[in-house]
């Protein structure tokens, strides 16, 4: 065992109902940190090339980063990795909440499941020992109640739980992933894949201490920090308003989704404020483990209508416009009952509203009719329909039941492919930023191995300023000039190459972004500091950013033995559209060639062949993956 992580993955093999202990040192730790690079790891090492996603010989890997748990804000995220059922990529999925510490202090630093069992069950995790046990008697029962019965049965209101609902084990394609009820792995189908393995839920106690290699500095270091994480203007927003707050910043920049992205703003964002949220839905603040910042919100509404239950959280931004403006739905309650439901059985709301509003715009255009849908009129602005329509998906009832298969499926089965309201990229839907106000995060769309997702690299408007910290804490990267969000230029490529091989770096520690440098408060030197406080390790910029390289690399590996090439890197036609409002109004932000081209230039600054996307076999040996090049040329 060393400093940070347990040295021990706990392999469980669902069909044969048996579990096996692998011991890794330190040097495997130092090359993928945990988290994704843990997961990216053992999926392109042993998952079978072509598999159905939903075929038992896919993985399904829960795995904290080397920092989670440690006694700082911001350090408790885990991922989950697979072949995703919604892609067909590398599928990966990051959470918050005390899951990932509760898991490493049980024992493990990652969970590899395989197989399928052949009725319900969970895992129980604790004092670096495993048991599967039964789960038929609440597999189709809500998260809040599959959470109760497993801390009764197990006699402990202290036991963490991370589940798939009811969507997952229906097979929902954007199926997510829960803990505590409030913290999802929210992207790529995860929770799915879960339910496909007849595996509904984990189960964490941990009764052992993680060890640090100098718990003096990571303390004096969180009390130094915790007062200025919440006074900085993100921290304190975030304190104050969760990620809502960026409702109506982003509906006055132009980059709010409405209409099914045919629109990019509000004339007035003040009903989806944080200030009118705060107000009518009465947000209190929870947190996440060890951190000050408390961005998560709960409601709690005793509403005849739209009542909702406190523990399933409250919505975010992403849901906030998935689930509200990009339906013409500004409804807060309406809003909130439409989360609540998600969460309850456990369904992606980006994904989930991105799908509705696509089947909406297709009943406008005449694609499909009353005779498709079960003589349910589609339209935009009816609150009550989404939540119909959120039950039947969630039950597979229905027309339901051809929503639970996502946006890229139905396009196909419907025929509108190449229209521009099939945004998808990968088979994943859009998230909530038009990227025509910050290009970076267009980028991010098109190359993301997972789909178009907002979470790949920071977003541009961070580094127009060059006097702000978040530009002046990159320098050390590279990254010298700032730009406008709306450049398309070698620079802006150079730019999202390192910040996304930043991010993944963040992940696989386990670290969220609100904390740290570029978008948090902590400058990266004293994040490195932090790192080797925890490992003992003497790691530095460089060494971390190989890791982060070595993500992307074999995440890109596996994809390009799927089949995907840069091909598959492509925006909607929606977003080469001119701008339909905001301050860009008219002007067309994204031309088809230049996008192309920088695209193109992406790939060769990443060692990647464009032809085939396969990682060039020079650019995997100087980053130790010769193992890579043997498996690709199998």
């Amino acid at each position: 065992m060393g400093y940070g992580y347990t040295g021990k993955i706990l392999h469980v093999d669902l069909s044969n109902r048996k579990t096996e202990i692998e011991e890794k040192d330190d040097s495997f730790y130092r090359s993928y940190l945990g988290g994704r690079g843990i997961g990216y790891h053992y999926v392109l090492k042993e998952v079978p090339s072509r598999i159905d996603p939903f075929s038992a010989q896919n993985l399904l890997i829960f795995a904290p980063g080397v920092m989670t748990g440690a006694p700082l804000a911001a350090s408790c995220r885990f991922s989950v990795i697979g072949k995703s059922p919604l892609t067909g990529t590398m599928g990966e999925s990051e959470a918050a909440g005390f899951f990932g510490p509760e898991l490493k202090m049980a024992g493990f630093d990652a969970v590899l499941f395989r197989g399928r069992a052949e009725t319900p069950v969970y895992l129980w995790v604790t004092k670096g020992k495993a048991e599967i046990k039964d789960a038929s008697h609440f597999a189709r029962l809500g998260a809040k109640e599959v959470e109760d019965a497993i801390r009764k049965e197990m006699g402990s209101d202290k036991i963490r739980v991370a589940q798939t609902g009811l969507a997952g084990m229906n097979r929902v394609i954007f199926a997510n992933i829960t803990n505590n009820l409030a913290h999802f792995n929210g992207r790529n189908g995860l929770g799915a894949l879960m339910g496909s393995k007849n595996l509904r839920a984990i189960a964490a106690l941990g009764t052992e201490k993680i060890h640090f290699f100098n718990l003096e500095f990571l303390r004096q270091t969180a009390k130094n920090y915790a007062k200025t994480f919440k006074d900085n203007p993100l921290g304190k927003a975030l304190f104050d308003y969760g990620t809502t707050a960026f409702c109506e910043i982003l509906s006055n920049a132009g980059g709010l989704p409405v209409d099914n992205f045919r629109r990019s703003g509000l004339e007035d964002p003040t009903p989806v404020s944080g200030d009118t949220y705060r107000k009518i839905l009465q947000r209190k603040k929870k947190g996440c483990y060890a951190c000050p910042i408390r961005c998560k919100g709960a409601i709690s509404l005793d509403d005849p209508k739209y009542g909702v239950d406190s523990r399933y959280g409250g919505p975010e931004y992403e849901t906030m416009a998935a689930l509200g403006t990009n339906l013409n739905i500004l409804d807060l309650k309406a809003i909130a009952k439409s989360n609540e439901i998600c969460n309850r059985y456990c369904m992606d709301t980006i994904s989930a509203g991105m799908t509705i509003a696509f089947a909406y715009e297709c009943f406008e255009e005449g694609i499909i009719t009353k005779a498709d849908t079960g003589g349910i009129e589609l339209r935009f602005g009816d609150a009550d329909l989404v939540i119909q329509l959120l039950e039947m998906i969630a039950r597979r009832e229905g027309f339901g039941d051809l929503l639970a298969e996502g946006m890229a499926h139905l396009a196909r089965k419907w025929g509108v492919v190449d229209k521009p309201y099939n945004l998808s990229v990968k088979g994943q839907e859009l998230a909530m930023h038009d990227p025509r106000v910050k290009i970076g995060v267009g980028i991010g769309f098109a190359v993301a191995t997972y789909g178009a997702d907002h979470m790949n690299a920071p977003h541009d408007p961070a580094f127009v300023d060059e006097k702000s910290f978040s530009f002046q804490s990159v320098k050390s990267l590279g990254i010298h000039k700032a730009m406008h969000p709306t450049d398309i230029t070698t620079e802006k490529v150079k730019n999202y190459v390192l910040l996304e091989n930043l991010w993944k770096v963040m992940d696989a520690l386990g670290l969220c972004v609100f904390g740290y440098a570029p978008r948090g408060v902590m400058p990266l030197d004293m994040m490195i500091q932090c790192v080797n406080a925890v490992t003992g390790w003497d790691t530095n910029l460089f060494e971390l950013m190989k890791a982060g390289e070595r993500g992307t690399l074999i995440a890109r590996a596996f994809n390009s033995r799927e089949g995907f090439t840069i091909k598959d890197d492509k925006l909607p036609k929606r977003l080469f559209n001119p701008k339909p409002d905001g301050p860009d109004a008219g002007r067309k932000i994204f031309e088809q060639e230049d996008f192309k081209k920088a695209i193109e230039m992406l790939y060769e600054m990443i060692g990647c062949d464009p032809k085939t996307g396969r990682p060039h076999r020079g650019k995997l040996l100087e980053l130790g993956l010769g193992w890579v090049d043997e498996l690709l040329h199998k």
